[in-house]
């Protein structure tokens, strides 16, 4: 569930880093067609590192219970 969330969240951060430095978000910054379709990139890659920073996070939850239930 975490890595799910921190992958929407990821998401549109990665969406707003598109957007950043534009004057208007309707036109694009660049013209060349490589840069058309940033924007998704940027969304994709940010709901990656999102989902793997939320996998890491609940891994060291569920690490750190098990220890602590060892310890007793």
């Amino acid at each position: 569930m975490h890595g799910i969330v921190t992958a929407l969240i990821g998401s549109v951060i990665g969406f707003g880093a598109a957007q950043l430095g534009q004057r208007d978000f309707n036109h694009l910054k660049y013209e060349d067609k490589s840069y058309h379709n940033l924007y998704r990139n940027y969304a994709l890659i940010g709901a990656g590192l999102g989902f793997a920073v939320g996998v890491g996070q609940a891994c060291v939850r569920e690490l750190k219970a098990q220890r602590d239930r060892e310890e007793i």
